[in-house]
């Protein structure tokens, strides 16, 4: 009765503890195209074990609401990706109290995988999130990341944020998930782009397009739009400025202070995560976000014509 009392105790003040990981929702066919999907090695060694902690919280209108379909595969690749390649270890954590400056500390990188909304209002976590990425630590955004802290049609209730991470993304989506785009991988030779073995890919999946404060001269840009091997109607739902400049980013790295960030806007559909390159790059991305894969972080120019 005495173990019973402290268990329950612990998983009431505990809220890493109360966050299911939402796993057990993947089914077994997937888990198996996941497993065979995961790379078998971690492109850096650690320099000492580190902790990764992994969001998946969606808020709209206040209100805790069901996340994109993909999040379950995410967070068991992002698990097992971990386990299987010694390179982190994953804690799952919804609860916004994770992002207070304790338990901050416990961890060497967050990842907000297709978090949504505007997940706390409170000053000091926001606080304490921004200096736990700016005093040296990673941040990893998944997909949606790139729609946090934002609530339509304001997007400047955290602006903050949207600098840590690089961009904001606009409502307005061009392609549909179930449409193919050709993505253009810019220098396979950069160690986050390593696992790709061509110049461009296909993919299907939802776009974003970024807004201010996205700008390539703030960033790396990884992966793009290969504008001109996509279709570009423009009755589709572009920005007129990204319409302009052809550059739709998708993968990006950047620092933050003495922190490290890397995006992908890659994630909404679940088949992501079984996609062997996309993890490899995702784990590349993650190594880099922990400080222990070496990438440089300075901009290059668009691709002329998004080529």
């Amino acid at each position: 009765m005495k173990s019973l009392l402290t268990i329950t105790a612990l998983l009431l003040i505990s809220p890493l503890l109360q966050t299911p990981d939402l796993t057990d929702q993947v089914t077994a066919e997937q888990r198996q195209k996941i497993e065979a999907a995961l790379p078998a090695k971690a492109p850096a060694v650690p320099a000492r074990p580190r902790k990764l902690l992994v969001m998946a919280l969606n808020i709209r209108d206040g209100q805790v609401t069901k996340g994109h379909a993909s999040i379950p595969a995410g967070n068991l690749a992002l698990r097992l990706m971990g386990e299987r390649t010694g390179a982190y270890q994953v804690t799952f954590g919804d609860d916004v109290n994770v992002l207070r400056r304790e338990k901050l500390a416990e961890f060497d990188a967050i990842c907000f995988n297709n978090t949504v909304g505007v997940l706390t209002e409170d000053p000091e976590l926001r606080k304490s999130l921004l200096e736990f990425v700016a005093g040296g630590k990673g941040f990893v955004g998944i997909h949606a990341a790139g729609a946090t802290f934002v609530q339509w049609p304001r997007y400047d209730q955290f602006p903050e944020f949207g600098e840590m991470l690089g961009g904001y993304e606009n409502g307005g989506h061009p392609w549909k998930p179930d449409e193919t785009i050709v993505l253009r991988v810019q220098d396979r030779s950069h160690p986050v782009n390593r696992a790709f073995q061509t110049d461009s890919f296909e993919v299907s999946d939802e776009v974003f397009q970024f807004q201010a404060p996205y700008s390539r001269e703030k960033l790396r840009v990884l992966l793009s739009i290969d504008t001109n091997r996509s279709d570009m109607n423009p009755t589709r739902r572009f920005l007129p400025e990204r319409f302009a400049d052809r550059d739709f980013a998708i993968s990006w790295i950047k620092t933050q202070g003495r922190g490290r960030v890397f995006y992908s806007s890659l994630g909404h559909n679940p088949h992501i995560f079984w996609n062997g390159p996309v993890l490899a790059h995702f784990l590349a991305g993650i190594q880099f976000a922990l400080g222990d894969l070496k990438a440089d972080t300075t901009s290059i120019p668009a691709p002329r014509g998004g080529q």
